[in-house]
């Protein structure tokens, strides 16, 4: 082989022992740290809590927005029967 070719293949492999090297260097030191990734998996699990919380409370809420409608409901009922208990002359019947 020529010499050319041997220093083609030299700077080849130099090439790519450095580029493997910062690669690692990368992967090593680069990335999250264990209490960087801690802290926001305590995060995701303060907000996936706090919206159980919240949903329940919700369903709490849309029972009682339910009931109420009912009471309203019925009490509109009564309302509505009573009216309809009132003689000819306007007065209402004695309860």
């Amino acid at each position: 082989m020529s010499s050319f070719l041997l220093q083609m293949f030299a700077f080849m492999l130099c090439t790519f022992l450095l580029g493997l090297l910062l690669g690692w260097l990368v992967w090593r030191y680069g990335g999250a740290s264990q209490q960087a990734l801690d802290s926001v998996n305590t995060e995701v699990d303060f907000w996936r809590s706090n919206l159980e919380h919240c949903r329940v409370e919700l369903g709490n809420e849309q029972n009682t927005v339910a009931s109420l409608r009912e009471e309203k409901a019925a009490l509109k009922k009564r309302l509505a029967a009573r009216d309809a208990q009132v003689d000819p002359s306007g007065a209402r019947p004695a309860t």
